[in-house]
């Protein structure tokens, strides 16, 4: 039997991430909830628990394996903490189920235990190629453990007794990890890599290329196999509520391979709805947003769409509305419109990409030092100001959301997974491994080219294939050129080849390929790794592909196009004359509305938007934008 909220699957959700604390009351709690549903919120994203460990005081108090452990022996020190935390998560669950409110339930944290398993399981633990426990904000076991496994699975089972039957009517996901990355070398591992390849990690390192590529596939799908075995054991206990884990997008956008953003829509299952933060800068506070963290974001969004529709995999989102994700202890602080911006940004992407986007939530309504409210920052916008505005606007974009006004890729992206593969394994880490350099491609980033993105060419062709669609004009493939071709990825090359207008590859791969007599496309070649591909090579490429005032970011949001400056300083407008007749709207920093221009003959118009300025760019007569307005100015 479904829950209520399944049975909610035809509406797309909007809302804010909020922490259950120990000090908040019941009623504290229910005039929140009801605030942002008021203003435009239709569900709640309950915060996690960050570490993993059992702190009633600490900024991210949540439910997790030792949270429980330390509930159910009251003879462990953490013991009343313990019991105030997980109170406190019945108490928002209880208000959110009397005013019918649907969830998401966050149940852990990473692969993280706690300290008392940690140290009764050492043998479990994951660890470095040198031999050290990893500690990623946390100390992390390896799941290829049978103590993992076995302890994971009766915490589960305690979860849905206590948790899912007293609120099944309300959850629409349970979030079984945030925040998993990066690779594992510990014996439990290595056991399982022996198990297929027959060598051990030494002996992997110390080999061919071949062995090489086996050592960074086990290691860039360490962290999707951890996903899939998860939802699985979930599905095990609780098979009518689907499982999410909230992936960090810093590494989606930055490396993309640990996890491997393809192989977890590929070969999770379909039970397993998974989540990325998209926020304009994951990081501090300290650090400004910068125009490389929304040329990676740009390019990322469209890659979680054409991954969605490709795999028919539903997922989720994370978008910023706090100081974490506005740098606002730097030198630049970004504002409303900025966060404003990177909500339409994560609607437009999946809009355009045809992907099956269930929601998103704004991170974080009241996390302690960053949150909207209990910030330890004095941030550049009002409070109340952000709150109102982007609650009115994640409230109004589900209209636009449910919306299907797909575009035909013009670029397709080969993120060759032979050639990512062995540099992980070269580099002997367990993350921060960076085989591509996303922020080259800020052209079509910037141009609001519709782009797909893949580990393999022969996937995008059978993509084109499956809606029936014309493979994409233009070509990028990143890789070294070593190895060899398997025959399928071979033919799709030259499909390419003889299909496409320009195409961009490695030398070495260009010399590899045979029969290139069908060639009509222009080839372009670059020698070395991606990374180091020449920007005057990649200028080249696409010349004339991206908009003329290619300084702004551009992105389409049904009927209507926006245009972003975050560039530092002032940009010209360029407003396209093949249709003459646009109406402008721009907006403030702070997301006023600062001027209005009728605009006609598709001449240049003297306008000019400032650093953290956006333009909203329409027919005379759209039927849209003002929804968008009308939620800006309430």
């Amino acid at each position: 039997m479904e829950s209520d909220a399944l049975n909610m699957k035809n509406h797309f959700y909007s809302g804010w991430a909020m922490d259950a604390y120990p000090e908040m009351s019941s009623e504290d709690m229910s005039v929140h909830v009801k605030r942002q549903i008021d203003e435009g919120a239709n569900y709640v994203w309950i915060g996690h628990n960050n570490p993993g460990e059992v702190d009633a005081s600490k900024i991210e108090p949540g439910l997790s394996y030792a949270v429980w452990e330390a509930y159910r022996d009251k003879r462990d020190p953490r013991h009343e903490d313990a019991v105030s935390i997980i109170e406190a998560q019945h108490r928002l669950l209880e208000t959110c189920l009397l005013l019918n409110i649907p969830v998401v339930l966050p149940i852990g944290y990473q692969i993280q235990m706690g300290s008392r398993w940690n140290n009764d399981h050492p043998e479990s633990l994951r660890r470095s190629p040198d031999g050290s426990v990893i500690d990623w904000g946390g100390v992390s076991a390896c799941f290829y453990s049978p103590q993992y496994q076995a302890d994971i699975q009766l915490y589960y089972k305690w979860i849905v007794e206590h948790f899912v039957e007293p609120y099944r009517s309300i959850l629409l996901m349970i979030n079984l990890s945030d925040e998993p990355f990066g690779g594992d070398y510990s014996p439990y591992a290595e056991r399982e890599f022996k198990k297929r390849t027959g060598l051990g990690f030494q002996e992997a390192l110390k080999g061919s290329q071949e062995t090489l590529y086996n050592l960074g596939e086990f290691q860039s799908n360490y962290i999707v196999e951890y996903a899939s075995w998860s939802a699985q054991a979930w599905h095990s206990v609780c098979p009518d509520i689907p499982s999410t884990m909230s992936f960090c997008g810093h590494h989606g956008r930055e490396e993309n391979t640990m996890p491997s953003v393809p192989e977890l829509f590929r070969s999770a299952p379909p039970f397993f709805h998974p989540t990325f933060d998209v926020y304009p800068r994951d990081g501090n506070q300290a650090t400004p947003v910068k125009e490389g963290d929304v040329i990676m974001l740009a390019v990322f969004l469209r890659q979680l769409a054409y991954l969605s529709r490709m795999y028919d995999k539903p997922y989720w989102l994370w978008t910023t509305g706090n100081s974490w994700g506005l740098g606002q202890a730097s030198v630049d602080r970004a504002n409303i419109t900025d966060a404003v911006v990177n909500q339409i940004m994560a609607v437009a992407g999946a809009m355009e990409g045809g992907a099956n986007l269930r929601g998103f939530a704004v991170w974080n309504y009241n996390v302690k030092r960053q949150g909207l409210y209990n910030d330890s920052i004095e941030p550049v916008y009002d409070i109340e100001d952000m709150f109102h505005k982007l609650t009115h606007i994640i409230g109004a974009l589900r209209g636009f959301a449910v919306k299907n006004l797909v575009r035909r890729p013009q670029l397709a992206i080969v993120t060759d997974r032979f050639f990512a593969h062995n540099f992980i394994a070269r580099s002997r880490a367990c993350t921060w491994v960076r085989p591509f350099d996303f922020v080259k491609l800020s052209l079509p980033a910037k141009g609001n080219l519709p782009l797909v993105m893949d580990d393999r060419l022969t996937f995008i062709v059978q993509y084109c294939r499956k809606f029936d669609i014309p493979l994409p004009p233009y070509l990028i493939y990143l890789s070294s050129g070593e190895g060899e071709l398997d025959m399928e990825e071979r033919n799709a090359l030259l499909l390419f080849l003889s299909t496409s207008r320009q195409i961009l590859l490695p030398r070495d791969l260009w010399r590899k390929l045979q029969d290139k007599d069908t060639t009509v496309a222009e080839v372009l070649c670059y020698d070395g790794i991606p990374g180091e591909m020449p920007d005057p090579l990649l200028a080249r490429f696409f010349h004339k592909k991206n908009k003329p005032s290619s300084e702004l970011f551009h992105f389409t949001l049904d009927d209507f196009e926006i245009a972003y400056n975050l560039s530092q300083k002032k940009q010209s407008l360029y407003i396209s004359p093949v249709i003459p007749r646009r109406r402008c709207f721009i907006l403030s920093p702070s997301a006023d509305l600062r001027k209005v221009v009728d605009l006609g003959d598709g001449k240049r118009n003297g306008l000019q938007l400032d650093h953290h300025e956006v333009a909203l760019i329409t027919p005379p007569d759209s039927k849209t934008i003002g929804t968008l307005l009308d939620a800006l100015a309430r």
